[in-house]
């Protein structure tokens, strides 16, 4: 079976890195394949979202986030060429700052990159996702226009009150 073929649980992980950067990577497949995005992926059959953030970052990134919290769950429905997807997105903020370390390849990624938020181009989603996160600070208009200019339609279901990752 096609694994968009239904509802995909996926999560992903917003890390800031120095100086009021964010880390992004060139994703080489699914649907949205040749964009900047943050790291993540999906949710491995009995894996917590938090541990796939975790995996999902240090896989892609190279970096082992040691704190996070999870602050929103994000439905992204749209089309690609092999028909119609779901993804449901957890979505964990990295307490703290993260360097990239020189010379790493990430798995399924074509590039690795810390930049500020005005120095990327990065996918429609993110803007949603970067300012739920509080790095970023787009409008209501400017993230609609956005998405629908891709095709993509995203409800947030943002959580109360923050959870810890590795909380008990």
């Amino acid at each position: 079976m096609d694994r968009f073929a239904r509802a995909l649980p996926a999560a992903l992980m917003v890390i800031p890195g120095p100086g009021d950067t964010v880390t992004f990577i060139r994703q080489l497949k699914g649907p949205y394949a040749n964009n900047w995005l943050l790291p993540g992926g999906g949710i491995e059959p009995g894996e917590p979202a938090e541990a796939a953030a975790l995996r999902e970052a240090r896989e892609e990134t190279g970096i082992a986030v040691t704190s996070c919290s999870l602050f929103s769950v994000y439905e992204f429905t749209g089309t690609w060429e092999q028909g119609g997807y779901h993804l449901l997105m957890f979505a964990f903020l990295a307490d703290g700052e993260y360097a990239l370390r020189p010379g790493f390849d990430g798995d399924n990624v074509g590039a690795i990159r810390q930049a500020r938020i005005s120095e990327i181009d990065m996918h429609s989603t993110d803007l949603q996702i970067l300012t739920d996160a509080g790095l970023a600070s787009y409008d209501e208009e400017t993230i609609a226009r956005a998405l629908a200019a891709d095709g993509i339609t995203m409800h947030a279901h943002r959580v109360a009150s923050t959870a810890r990752c590795g909380a008990p």
